[in-house]
């Protein structure tokens, strides 16, 4: 028995019987070419084109697998990669998950043709701007809102908008005519409890669906009423009308759980998404982040961000904290975007501010006995994570919400977390100290005092005993070096206060030594 396209060429103008086709595809299908671009445009002619050889569903669905095996192989794509081939391929499958016939085959053939164009589009980025065509798009969404109950089909209608969405046009017309929002929304809550395990899991669906879905979101967020780019979120109008996906991204987060200390794929879709809302308006909004159980999503949110911030920082066994392991890109990009989420709950929700600072500050109080890095607990891991200088942009965002947590209040954050630790973050804040920070320390007792560049308790009695420790040439030399310190940081701009090494000088506190004294 001869293969497809040696029949093909033996025939002549003689017509195949369909048993002839499905045989000669099949051994195809086992075959090995070498002029597979030829083969290609074979294929597409009597089966995309035409239906001159469509002759039967299992046909065309093995002519389907021979142009994805070939597709894969062709390094420019091929004519697969062109407007024509793509859009033959969507109307494909559009026309078999609408059939009403050949159930047994509909999907499987409607999958076929979709992989062809979604692999098209990964590997061949020249030929998105075919399928991102109005019409294309239509055909994607309507085979989506049709077989979304196959997890195959619902994977590779978000893998072909995803890749699809790459304009704000796009998403402006998938919203205004589709509704996608919505559509990406319901297919992601069907997947959220889903428990088969077809071709694609769950997992992967819902994964896919929330990629395209952020991507829509991304799009979307340029558009305003006059058409210009906005903000960091959507504003109420827009929130409402993309509030199904922040439920749904919500829900992904309340029931995720970590995987080897990092967040799941789908989680990490669903907490970019619901970085595009605010959490306190429109109420219909607010009602998403805090429902009935108030705490159920802020808690779900802390935790998922605790228990990877306690997995960096380890507890030592005496119960302070070790320094951080390695803060790698992916727990940056994990944990950052928590980070500012819970930065956004505590600015916005006071009763949200106080129940979290009562878990990073036990008993509602900050142990000033202790350096702020020191401390057990969570504190201390979120100082020793700001002040982490390989952490990316993670640093600034834990020091946003670490000031989140405090009210905002510069001088408190100073003190609390200790200055020394806090420079790093002030300076990529452009956050200057206070010039009275000196004489707003807060007070535990007459004799004891919070010194703001560490953080801590110091007392005269200390400050006794670690000068008494020093011999007078190391006591010069801390002097100068705290002199020169200090007028560094002052003509940076850094502080503006008086060094208080040349007010001591030109006191008399501190005297010049003789340097042949022995």
């Amino acid at each position: 028995m001869s293969d497809y396209f040696s029949l093909i060429n033996s025939s002549a103008d003689t017509e195949l019987t369909c048993q002839d086709i499905e045989d000669g595809l099949a051994i195809a299908t086992k075959t090995s070419y070498s002029e597979v671009e030829k083969y290609v445009g074979i294929l597409l002619q009597r089966f995309v084109y035409t239906d001159k050889d469509r002759c039967s569903f299992k046909a065309t669905w093995l002519a389907l697998c021979l142009l994805k095996i070939f597709g894969r192989q062709l390094s420019n794509g091929g004519e697969i990669a062109t407007e024509k081939a793509l859009c033959g391929l969507l109307g494909l499958a559009h026309y078999y998950i609408s059939n009403p016939t050949g159930k047994d085959y509909k999907s499987e053939l409607c999958s076929e043709a979709l992989t062809c164009v979604a692999n098209a589009m990964l590997l061949q980025p020249k030929c998105v701007p075919f399928v991102t065509k109005n019409q294309s798009v239509d055909l994607i969404v309507e085979i989506l809102d049709t077989g979304k109950l196959d997890s195959t089909i619902a994977f590779l209608c978000a893998r072909c908008l995803l890749l699809s969405l790459n304009t704000k046009e796009c998403a402006k017309y998938c919203v205004e005519k589709h509704q996608l929002q919505a559509m990406l929304a319901e297919a992601a809550a069907l997947y959220l409890a889903a428990s088969d395990t077809a071709r694609f899991t769950p997992q992967q669906v819902l994964t896919e669906t929330l990629k395209a879905a952020l991507s829509l979101c991304a799009y979307s967020l340029q558009y305003t009423a006059n058409g210009e780019s906005s903000k960091d979120t959507f504003a109420s109008e827009q929130a409402v009308e993309f509030a199904p996906l922040l439920k749904v991204s919500l829900g992904v987060l309340e029931t995720s759980q970590l995987e080897d200390y990092h967040l799941s794929s789908a989680a990490k879709q669903a907490i970019a998404i619901a970085m595009y809302f605010s959490t306190s308006q429109p109420k219909e909004i607010e009602q998403l982040w805090l429902p009935e159980e108030k705490w159920i999503r802020v808690d779900a949110l802390y935790n998922l961000f605790k228990s990877i911030v306690s997995h960096l920082v380890d507890e030592s066994s005496d119960g302070s904290n070790s320094e951080c392991k390695d803060l790698t890109s992916d727990y940056q990009n994990e944990l950052t975007p928590l980070a500012l989420v819970l930065t956004r709950l505590l600015t916005e929700h006071s009763d949200i501010r106080r129940r979290l600072f009562e878990d990073v500050y036990p008993n509602s109080a900050i142990d000033f006995s202790e350096l702020p890095e020191n401390r057990p607990g969570m504190s201390s891991k979120l100082v020793r994570l700001m002040r982490n200088p390989q952490g990316g942009i993670l640093p600034a965002a834990i020091g946003d919400l670490i000031l989140a947590l405090l009210g905002h209040d510069i001088k408190q954050f100073i003190i609390a977390v200790g200055y020394g630790n806090a420079a790093g973050y002030m300076v990529a804040r452009n956050i200057e100290i206070p010039a009275d920070i000196v004489d707003s320390v807060k007070q535990n007792s007459e004799a004891d005092t919070v010194d703001p560049v560490t953080g801590r308790y110091w007392s005269q009695e200390d400050i006794n005993r670690e000068l008494a420790t020093m011999t007078d040439e190391e006591k010069e030399r801390e002097a100068e070096r705290l002199f020169v310190l200090f007028e560094r940081l002052n003509k940076t701009g850094v502080i503006k206060v008086e060094n208080p090494v040349r007010t001591a000088v030109e006191k008399g506190r501190f005297q010049e030594l003789d340097r042949d004294e022995n």
